[in-house]
Parts: structure tokens; C-alpha cells; sequence
């Protein structure tokens, strides 16, 4: 088993937290864009943590363990969401968020081509981490070769070292992120 960190792009958390949507966190995209990157080694019983990053702040939003990953379309089939007129998701997305605020991180936000099921905690846009938490944080598909993100003198975290990729926590980090998630 392994845990993952996904960026989610602010824009989106904002519009989450407009729909009101409070979780449970139930499924996470993967698709071929940066903001919705390929879920790639991603399996049945990891876990996910989408986070945002704010004003140089990481932010955790929720956790889940996947249950499984299917096709994109056919979890929607299944759902009932649909794209206004052929749109692209991008366009689809916020109208179906304010038409169907219940459906929140359920509508894909872009082309997507997968997604990981689960059941997870509610979701938060407001549970940061410390910088020094963040500092002993390491990242990488091979264990050993895990590396830190960028933090700058200031103190802020850059979203590039997230960005584009669902980024494996060593086991000792995802260790010191399950345990501050119990403050959750």
C-alpha cells in the first residue's frame, strides 16, 4: 500500500467550498492534463490525499482508500453526470456544480480517463500543515531516492513540486501524514 499527495487546483477548491461540498471524498479523476494528471501506479487499496496549496501554505483536503478504479465514462454513465452539450469538462464543470452543488468533487473538472473510488473523510479546505511538517515531507517512487519539496526562505511552498502528478509519500512521511490527520 501506498499514499499519494494530488494537487487540486484553488480555483476548484473554491468552487467546492461554494457547492458546500463537505465530502465524504469518494472519487479522485486521473485523466492526461497537469491539473488532472494519470493516476498511474496508483492501485486498490492505497491511499490518496488531494491538498491544495494557498498563499504558500499546503493544505490536506481529505484522504481516501481506493476501493477501485474504473473508466471515466462508465463511473458517469453509472452516476448520471453529463456534459452540457458535448462541452469539454472544463466548461460543463462549473455549470453542473451550480445546477447539482450535491454532485461537488463527483463532476470531473477536466478530460478525464479514469478514477479511483473509495470511501474517505469528509473534505476540508482549511486543515494546513506547518512548514516543519512539510519539511520532513518526502516524495518519490523509489524508496530512498525520496526527495523534499521547495520551500523558499520565506517559508512558502511552491505547488510545482506537486504539480502533474499524483507524488508517493515515503512511508515514513505518509506515517507523519496519518498521524496528523487524526486531528482531521
Amino acid at each position: 500500500m501506498n499514499s499519494y499527495f494530488i494537487l487540486w487546483p484553488t480555483d476548484w477548491c473554491k468552487r467546492l467550498t461554494q457547492a458546500h461540498d463537505q465530502g465524504p471524498l469518494q472519487a479522485i479523476y486521473g485523466g492526461s492534463h497537469t491539473s488532472v494528471p494519470p493516476l498511474g501506479r496508483v492501485t486498490v487499496g492505497d491511499i490518496i490525499h488531494p491538498v491544495s496549496i494557498k498563499n504558500g501554505q499546503l493544505f490536506i483536503i481529505g484522504r481516501m482508500r481506493v476501493a477501485s478504479i474504473l473508466d471515466a465514462e462508465e463511473y458517469l454513465k453509472g452516476q448520471n453526470i453529463s456534459r452540457f452539450n458535448n462541452e469539454l469538462w472544463d466548461t460543463s464543470a462549473p455549470k453542473l456544480l451550480k445546477q447539482n452543488p450535491e454532485l461537488g468533487h463527483r463532476i470531473p473538472r477536466s478530460c478525464i480517463e479514469n478514477v479511483a473510488l473509495g470511501t474517505g473523510t469528509g473534505l476540508r479546505f482549511d486543515f494546513n500543515l506547518s512548514t516543519e511538517i512539510v519539511s520532513n515531507l518526502r516524495f518519490g517512487q523509489k524508496p530512498g531516492f525520496e526527495k523534499r519539496l521547495s520551500i523558499n526562505e520565506e517559508g512558502k511552498i511552491s505547488h510545482v513540486g506537486l504539480q502533474g502528478h499524483f507524488r508517493r509519500l515515503s512511508s515514513d512521511s505518509a506515517a507523519l501524514v496519518a498521524e496528523v490527520m487524526r486531528e482531521f
